[in-house]
């Protein structure tokens, strides 16, 4: 169906570039934050499988968007309300980018690569990348939102543990 004013191609269709930009965009960030956990276990070799275990994680995220991209069920999406904007996408991944390459020109302490990965792991792209993970991988929808809670908040967590352990974070 045409929406009023529109012309063809139909409105669907350009829904359909708009979100293989997106599921691309939230692919790129992905393997951008794995590219930096995967620096940051080579800064950090007491730590290595800390990061190591980060990266892995961000490569499966971006594993399962390529799934995505075959998917054809659009109801698997989250709600628009949890979906980043293209431009917080671009802002992410920009901002991943810049992050990437400071950090191979001026190494970071271990206290600044802990707060670089909270704040990626705090970003509205991995809000979205782990709710359509846990919605593809669903079994049903009660299970959906335990799943949601406990991808998101992994990483987070495991930031914040070394954090606390290291002295650099506080509990208010």
């Amino acid at each position: 169906m045409i929406s009023p004013g529109k012309s063809w191609p139909p409105v669907y269709y350009s829904h359909d570039m708009d979100l293989k930009n997106f599921i691309n965009g939230c692919k790129a960030v992905e393997e951008e934050v794995a590219s930096i956990y995967r620096t940051f276990a080579d800064f950090f070799p007491q730590y290595r499988s800390f990061w190591e275990d980060l990266y892995r994680d961000e490569l499966e995220h971006s594993f399962w968007l390529s799934d995505a991209d075959h998917y054809e069920a659009i109801d698997l999406l989250p709600s628009e309300d949890l979906m980043p904007s293209m431009d917080i996408i671009e802002q992410t991944l920009a901002y991943a980018r810049t992050k990437s390459r400071h950090i191979k020109t001026n190494p970071v302490t271990f206290e600044e690569a802990l707060r670089i990965a909270l704040k990626m792991e705090e970003s509205m792209v991995e809000t979205f990348t782990n709710e359509m993970a846990a919605n593809l991988f669903a079994s049903d929808y009660e299970s959906l939102s335990q799943k949601i809670i406990a991808a998101e908040k992994l990483h987070i967590r495991k930031i914040e543990d070394m954090m606390i352990g290291k002295g650099f974070l506080q509990l208010s």
